[in-house]
């Protein structure tokens, strides 16, 4: 086994501050704004480098100013995390809030809240699981089974490229571990922060070398094991592991024995493993209320990765996503659909369309919120790629152009026409929306019997003048053909009784007009051929 600790250090600071792009960041190509700077990677194997994410520009953003993020009691909070900027102010975690206010003018604090940062694991979580099945939360962060994957993600390396760069989409500063077992990767991935040289473990026969390096601090013992074990000496895991194991247990009690034993990989370690939701639901708050739609392109990339991730994981895809705007002051939330032809996963997809909704898109109020939502899951086929353009590659691009035009002029602005099986001309016809019909069978109705149809139709039949015993249209017409007779539609009480003949007028124009048998004397006209 080999597992792979992703520990978010500052996950109490970066689930305020994910609805915005950092420095680091450049736009997603056709962006409404845009803000250069460097790349970021990211994707499954085979995949192309995924665009970074769109950075706003317009008014001060939280990542520009002092921020704090509190924790404890309410009569005497403390500093539990700080942005860089209020670091650099000489900010520290541990600090009293009333402290750091004093240090800092204008400095930002905002409460801890354990279910956002609850809610974000299980997104990375989700997000991760395109990875490996076998995916177990932490406390911070995740732990990921990835002896099964290497080989399809190209190797150790790769694969945590892959992990960090995705994380940085996602808006995570991650710090990652590898070992055989998870609670040593844990550890690792938490020494990464303290110390420099911190190397992966791939190997059981290394744990007691690399985990005898790290301070007893990472253990997570409680405090006074930890002060009794410095007053012997032992302030690294190696120096407790040179200590009777006997003496340990009887001073110390059995689980810290266990826990040791755990980490070096002499008893089983077992990890209950997340389980992938049936749906994709998320959620990013808005540091201020947002009146335009530059602010919501960040927050709305980011849940599109989140949603790519999760749909490799369950190895389907999505025929339309639903985008919730909240607003404050009693204002319902907004509603966008978004949809598309076929379904798909890659946010190289979904973002132009979600781009091209919203931009079309008038805010009733200001936005303190934006959600993203897909209630189901279709099966996901990714096609081939070829080095010449195929009918495949040919339909694609027709959908995405289909998709664009919908999204751009709203739902039911385009449409096609699909053809019914039903004799009476006026019915054998009706108007499909183009995002819904691939979602159901397109196999086309068996050929109807009778003669010639016209491309062209009149809205209503036409009556025509009858002289001499041969109607008129520009002129005496000739009958070419017929007569045809289409009697049906008694089933829904609009049944019709008609005899159908080609004809051509003086000009050379091919007419198809019809008399019902009840007063042979009448003539209608009902379309135009070609």
């Amino acid at each position: 086994m080999l597992w792979i600790a992703v520990y978010l250090p500052e996950l109490s600071l970066e689930v305020v501050n994910r609805a915005q792009a950092g420095q680091a960041r450049e736009p997603v190509p056709g962006a409404l704004t845009a803000r250069p700077s460097a790349a970021i990677r990211g994707g499954a194997p085979g995949a192309p480098p995924l665009p970074p994410v769109p950075a706003p520009t317009a008014a001060p953003l939280l990542v520009d100013l002092p921020v704090a993020v509190s924790d404890g009691p309410a009569q005497r909070p403390f500093v539990l995390a700080a942005n860089a900027p209020a670091r650099a102010a000489g900010v520290r975690p541990g600090q009293p809030i009333a402290a750091a206010c004093a240090l800092v003018s204008g400095l930002v604090v905002v409460s801890r809240s354990e279910p956002r940062e609850q809610q974000a694991i299980a997104q990375v979580a989700a997000w991760a699981a395109q990875f490996t099945p076998t995916v177990a939360l932490q406390p911070r962060g995740v732990l990921l089974e990835v002896a099964a994957s290497l080989t399809l993600f190209g190797g150790l390396a790769r694969l945590l490229g892959q992990l960090r760069g995705g994380l940085s989409g996602l808006g995570y500063r991650a710090a990652l571990g590898v070992a055989p077992t998870p609670r040593a990767a844990w550890l690792l991935a938490r020494a990464r922060l303290e110390r420099t040289g911190v190397r992966a473990c791939l190997s059981p026969a290394e744990l007691p070398q690399r985990l005898g390096e790290l301070p007893t601090t990472l253990l997570d013992w409680p405090r006074e094991t930890l002060e009794a074990l410095a007053t012997l000496g032992a302030t690294r895991v190696g120096d407790v592991l040179a200590l009777p194991r006997e003496g340990l247990r009887r001073r110390f009690g059995a689980a810290l024995l266990a826990d040791l034993d755990r980490a070096l990989g002499r008893t089983p370690d077992p990890r209950a493993c997340f389980v992938l939701p049936e749906r994709f639901d998320s959620r990013i708050d808005l540091p201020g209320e947002s009146t335009g739609t530059d602010r919501l392109q960040v927050p709305l990339v980011r849940m599109l990765d989140e949603l790519e991730g999760f749909l490799r994981a369950r190895g389907a895809g999505a025929l339309r996503l639903v985008v919730m705007l909240e607003h404050g002051y009693g204002v319902p939330p907004s509603r966008l659909e978004i949809g598309a032809q076929v379904p798909e996963r890659s946010r190289l997809r979904w973002w132009p369309l979600v781009r091209e909704r919203l931009g079309r898109h008038a805010l009733p109020a200001a936005v303190s919120a934006v959600g993203l939502r897909v209630d189901a899951l279709h099966d996901f086929s990714d096609g081939s790629e070829t080095f010449l353009p195929d009918a495949q590659r040919r339909s694609r691009e027709w959908q995405s152009l289909s998709e664009r035009i919908a999204a751009r002029c709203g739902p039911g602005a385009l449409f096609l026409i699909e053809l019914r099986e039903d004799h009476r001309p006026e019915h054998a016809w009706q108007r499909t929306d183009a995002a819904v019909l691939p979602s159901r069978s397109r196999g086309a109705p068996s050929a109807l019997p009778g003669g010639a149809r016209p491309l062209f139709l009149l809205e209503r039949p036409r009556a025509l003048v009858n002289a001499a015993g041969r109607p008129q249209h520009q002129g005496p017409l000739e009958l070419l053909s017929g007569p045809e007779r289409i009697e049906s539609g008694w089933w829904d009480g609009r049944s019709v009784a008609r005899d159908y003949y080609v004809a051509r007028n003086r000009a050379g124009e091919a007419c198809w007009i019809y008399r019902e048998p009840a007063d042979p004397s009448r003539w209608f006209l009902h379309g135009l051929f070609g």
